[in-house]
């Protein structure tokens, strides 16, 4: 598909989304603190598990199975989050994963940089259904996915092993279809597509 051929990335009032880089891993194992591992199955340790983090989602992109952006704000150059899709099923469906700085959460940020993506997983990938698992007591992320419109679809029990915690999770499944997308994106296209240099 064309959006394999050269990274897409994503611009919107604030943002910049653009590829992740191996010196991002830096800023990623930064920014990973013990407050957003509680929602999350992973914690690096180290700045090269943060690259690790990178390693994963540029050998996906090019095994044409995820895309993530890194998530900037404009103008700096530094990744403070990262979003996208993973487990494509022939590109019909997907799996919707994000994660941000605590230092920028309730800024509507993660709103701004979702807003992007989920229209380009419609219109540019086609993609026919989009879904996000969710520990049951992470109530903002919760929160956010039905403002954009998501339904709670059912509870998986025991889904998923924490390492770094030694638990096994519940996760919620929460899903959107592309005919259900018109309803929250009544102002049309909310990004503009951009090439990156750096890449």
């Amino acid at each position: 598909m064309s959006f394999f051929s050269q990274f897409p990335v994503l611009e919107t009032e604030r943002l910049v989304l653009r590829q992740l880089r191996y010196e991002d891993g830096t800023d990623i194992h930064a920014y990973f603190n013990e407050g957003m591992a509680k929602y999350y199955d992973w914690l690096p340790k180290t700045v090269a598990e943060g690259r690790g983090f990178v390693r994963f989602f540029k050998t996906g992109y090019q095994e044409e199975q995820s895309i993530r952006w890194g998530i900037t704000l404009k103008p700096y150059d530094k990744v403070i989050g990262t979003c996208g899709f993973s487990d494509f099923d022939h590109f019909s469906r997907a799996e919707l994963g994000y994660e941000l700085a605590e230092q920028y959460w309730h800024q509507g940020i993660m709103n701004e940089a979702l807003r992007a993506i989920i229209p380009f997983g419609f219109k540019e990938i086609e993609m026919h259904r989009i879904q996000a698992s969710v520990f049951p007591d992470n109530a903002a992320s919760i929160k956010l996915l039905e403002k954009l419109g998501f339904q709670k679809e059912g509870l998986l029990r025991e889904y998923t092993y924490v390492k770094h915690r030694d638990v096994w999770e519940d996760c919620l499944v929460l899903a959107l279809l592309k005919t259900e997308f018109p309803g929250w994106d009544q102002g049309g296209q909310s990004y503009s597509l951009v090439r990156d240099i750096h890449s």
